[in-house]
Parts: C-alpha cells; sequence; structure tokens
C-alpha cells in the first residue's frame, strides 16, 4: 500500500522583480537533441483525502478521486520518446504486447534502483500520442509510421508498473510543436490537426510550418482549447500524479509570419501590445488553462513546466514568461529549469542559472526543481567538448564529478525540493539493460548521493 506525501501549496503569490543576466545564446542540450539539450526512503504524507467508504457519490457516475503520489523530495527521471522508441516498436511496427510488458517492467525497476521516485513520462511529443487518444493519432514513434492505430494502450502498462513499485507518475506533454511537413499527410482526418492542415481557412493560422514542421498557433482558442482538452483527456483515463510540459514554445527563429493575422486582428480591436508581449500573452493564457484543467480535476495533482536553462532566450526568443508564471497564481506549481551547464561555462554557468530561478520565486507555493542531464558527461567520455562553453568547453572532458557537485549544490537552494534527471538511456541501454559505460564515473558518485539527499532540512 502506497503512503501518500505532501503537495506543493498553492496559496496567493507575491509579485516578482524581472531579472535580466547576460547570457549569450547557446544551443541547449535539452530533452530532445533537435532543439536544446531512492530507494523510497522520503518522508511522504497524505495529499488528497476521498470518502472514507470510497464509493462514488450518489449523483454521479465518477469514481472515487484519485489520491496522487508526490513525494516530498522529489527525485525525478524523464522518460522520453527517445529513451522509448526501439521499446514501443520492433521491426517497423508496434512491439508485440507482453514483450513490452516486460520491458517496462525492467525499466522502472531499474528507475527505482538508482534511487528516483518519479518518473515523468513523455506522452505527447509532437501533436500525438503515446496512448489512444480522441484528440491526437498515434505517435509514429509507438507504432512505426502515422495512420496506425495501436493495438495496446502501452502507457497504461509503464504507469501500473511504476505505481505498483511505489514509483509517482507525471504525463509529459508539448504543447504546440507537430509532426513533419513528411509525415503530416498521414494522419486520419478525424483528427482537428489534420482538418486544419487540410482547410485553406485554418492552414497557415491554426497550425503553422516553419522549417518543415508543423507547430499549433496558441493565438486561437481554439487551439487551445484542443491542447487542454488533450490534457484532461490524459487526467480523465489515468491516475497520473501531475502534468509536465516541456521546453518548446514558440519556436526559436520565428518572424512576424508566423501568427500576423492573429496580430493584426489583435491590433485592429484596439490592443497595443508589441508582438512580443502578445505572444507572450497567448502562451500564458494557455498555460493558465492548463492549470486550471489540472486542477479542476484534482487539486492534489501537480503541474509544473521545465524551461530551458537559457533564462534570456526562453522570454526573448521563445516567447514564454517564466517571470509571470512564478510571481502570479494560477499558472504552475513548480519550475523545473534545464540547467544543463557546467561550473565553468563561460555566459551560462550552472550556479548562474540555478540561482537565477530561484530569483523568480517569491513564494514559497511555486517549488524549484532543477533539471541535470548526463548527456554532457556522455559526450565528454568521448572527447567531446561543450562548444557554447566558451572557456569551459572542456570542463566535461577533464572532470568526471560535475554531476554530483551540481547535485551538493542543489542543497544551498532554498527554494529547491527536488531534481529531474535526463534521461534514462545515459544509465542504461533501454533495450539491452546494460549500464552505460561513458557516465560510469559520474553515476557513480552521483546515485549514492541521490538516495540520501533529502531538501526537507
Amino acid at each position: 500500500m502506497r503512503i501518500l506525501c505532501r503537495v506543493f501549496g498553492l496559496a496567493a503569490l507575491t509579485a516578482a522583480v524581472m531579472l535580466s543576466l547576460g547570457c549569450t545564446f547557446f544551443l541547449t542540450q535539452g530533452k530532445e537533441t533537435e532543439n536544446t539539450e531512492a530507494e523510497m526512503t522520503s518522508e511522504k504524507i497524505t495529499l488528497h483525502t476521498t470518502p472514507a467508504d470510497n464509493e462514488r457519490p450518489a449523483d454521479s457516475d465518477r469514481p472515487a478521486a484519485y489520491t496522487p503520489v508526490n513525494y516530498g523530495d522529489f527525485k525525478a527521471m524523464w522518460l522520453s520518446q527517445f529513451d522509448m522508441q526501439n521499446i514501443y516498436v520492433s521491426g517497423g511496427v508496434q512491439r508485440g504486447e507482453a514483450s513490452f510488458r516486460t520491458y517496462a517492467k525492467q525499466i522502472v525497476r531499474n528507475i527505482k534502483t538508482i534511487g528516483f521516485n518519479t518518473i515523468i513520462v513523455q506522452v505527447r511529443p509532437y501533436a500525438d500520442s503515446m496512448y489512444p487518444s480522441e484528440y491526437y493519432p498515434m505517435s509514429s514513434m509507438v507504432v512505426g509510421s502515422y495512420g496506425r492505430e495501436a493495438e495496446y494502450d502501452p502507457f497504461e502498462i509503464i504507469l501500473k508498473a511504476a505505481h505498483d513499485e511505489g514509483l509517482s507518475v507525471q504525463a509529459w506533454i508539448n504543447p504546440m510543436r507537430a509532426m513533419l511537413d513528411s509525415q503530416i499527410g498521414s494522419v486520419d482526418s478525424k483528427y482537428l490537426i489534420k482538418q486544419w492542415y487540410d482547410d485553406k481557412n485554418y492552414r497557415g493560422k491554426y497550425i503553422v510550418n516553419f522549417k518543415e514542421r508543423w507547430y499549433l498557433n496558441p493565438a486561437y482558442e481554439e487551439v487551445r482549447q484542443l491542447i487542454i482538452d488533450g490534457a484532461r483527456e490524459i487526467l480523465e483515463k489515468y491516475e497520473v500524479d501531475g502534468l509536465h510540459m516541456d521546453d518548446y514554445f514558440y519556436p526559436e527563429g520565428i518572424d512576424a509570419s508566423f501568427d500576423s493575422a492573429a496580430y493584426a486582428a489583435y491590433v485592429k480591436s484596439g490592443g497595443r501590445a508589441a508582438l512580443a508581449d502578445w505572444r507572450r500573452e497567448q502562451l500564458s493564457i494557455l498555460v493558465s488553462g492548463l492549470w486550471s484543467a489540472v486542477k479542476e480535476h484534482n487539486e492534489a495533482l501537480l503541474f509544473g513546466i521545465s524551461p530551458a536553462g537559457n533564462f534570456n532566450t526562453v522570454y526573448d526568443k521563445l516567447f514564454a514568461d517564466i517571470y509571470e508564471w512564478c510571481r502570479s497564481p494560477g499558472y504552475i506549481d513548480y519550475i523545473c529549469p534545464q540547467a544543463y551547464f557546467g561550473f565553468e561555462h563561460a555566459t551560462c554557468d550552472y550556479v548562474k542559472v540555478v540561482t537565477t530561478y530561484q530569483s523568480m520565486i517569491k513564494t514559497e507555493t511555486v517549488k524549484l526543481i532543477i533539471g541535470m542531464s548526463f548527456g554532457k558527461a556522455k559526450s565528454g567520455y568521448d572527447g567531446g567538448e561543450d562548444q557554447w562553453a566558451g572557456g569551459g568547453r572542456r570542463e566535461w572532458i577533464e572532470n568526471r564529478d560535475i554531476l554530483v557537485r551540481e547535485l551538493e549544490y542543489t542543497k544551498r537552494l532554498e527554494k529547491c525540493t527536488g531534481i529531474a534527471v535526463f534521461c534514462y538511456q545515459y544509465f542504461h541501454d533501454p533495450v539491452s539493460g546494460a549500464e552505460v559505460r561513458e557516465t560510469a564515473d559520474e553515476r557513480a558518485l552521483f546515485v549514492p548521493l541521490l538516495k540520501t539527499t533529502t531538501w526537507k532540512d
């Protein structure tokens, strides 16, 4: 029986001071290489109380509310589509269910053995779905190609395996980025995204092409509603413990043509905000809508966002108002910056990134989770330089204790309550299960500290 834990508070937030520490643009090693880059020892307390008899309300067919499991010491691993693509698919089609169940159980057990208590599972990477959905097509990374249906629900299997091991699970979505231009033609026309693509009145407005990839445009209420409906579907179908949004907001490098019709209509109606500020507002409306959907379903569920570490790029070029989300009620429960840097990075070193994000938070009700990655440890082992780090470009080549020192540093952050680590394939080969040789030295130091670390002191 799982014991339940505390949740981040939702009291009113106070105003924040916007910061602007100078960081030259870099190519972040985020959750996906395309764009950027515990033992269960934590104290747990009840998050949400259900009726004592656990019965359904007499006037409703809805089941009794699920009681989320969210640990006071948040120790999460991101489980990305790239970790899972060769587990979902075998021989160009969806892997057989029995085989998939075996792999899913092994992956979950490995994650628990390392010392993590939470898994953040990618369920919507490209305006598609890792589970059978009413709103989005099945991902090609699950069934082999767009236009196919799933033989079984892989996310349901992962979720059950994780909960059986006492792990918390958050569903991870990418709201705006969609599939490639070469892929969207195969999507069934029963989905709104394909209908908008096929309709000249919506193509280029609701769904916009940029560098051969399609993006949903959050400037339109109908588009925001699709994204929110898709999130609500996850909450209603699965007993997840939270919803997680990643770092893909507006695509970097877009010009005024991306949303010119919507912005022109705004200006014609009397709007005076500059284009950049207006875009930030559209994203904030979407984020607020997602937060509301989560809390309307179950107030104890968490909703968090993981922006890239370069806060200037996030705000200025991706149009995500991270300052507003951290200072005002109704947006997020936690912010999880991807601090994928060493201590010697010339312009955006690890300490600058994590302390700047902490300074955005002016209330204890928004928590700080630090995102970390073993990606540069892996490439550094093979002699790969951190090309955007300036004088610190060889730091990951010459050191094998960076991540353990970064974990230690999180204890100095007053508002930090945990970490999230990218990702499974840097610890184990997903198919063979073998430990990754290139990160062995870093892991040997990191894992023992992870198992004993608490941020509740």
